[in-house]
């Protein structure tokens, strides 16, 4: 990979095998980021990883997966995350929660909650 692309990369690993100190110490010598997805399909599954060089939060709705909203909330919480990952790496966000429609709106609302960057 990093013979072919200098860019930022990031995965998003679905098997416990990849919350293990040795893929953390691989991901890292990559530059791979870990994605921090939810619902979190194993433990620790729910936490940025990886290379800390970029922070990347993949929310596919909950409680159904590709279709739920997300309450109030949990999308506090997340700007509160993401305020805090954004002083030490860029931080990317993308809400997969599109086969209801949800994406478009938990997104603004986010954007919203974020407002300027600090």
């Amino acid at each position: 990979l990093r013979a072919r692309f200098d860019g930022d990369v990031a995965c998003e690993p679905r098997h416990a095998s990849w919350f293990t100190p040795g893929a953390k110490q691989l991901l890292t010598e990559a530059r791979v980021a870990r994605v921090a997805a939810d619902p979190a399909p194993v433990p620790g599954a729910g936490e940025p990883g990886g290379w800390p060089g970029l922070v990347y939060y993949r929310w596919h709705g909950s409680p159904e997966m590709y279709v739920s909203a997300y309450p109030p909330a949990a999308l506090d919480t997340l700007a509160t995350r993401i305020r805090a990952d954004r002083k030490a790496a860029p931080v990317w966000c993308v809400f997969d929660n599109t086969a209801a429609g949800a994406a478009t709106a938990d997104a603004l609302a986010l954007v919203a909650r974020l407002g300027a960057p600090d």
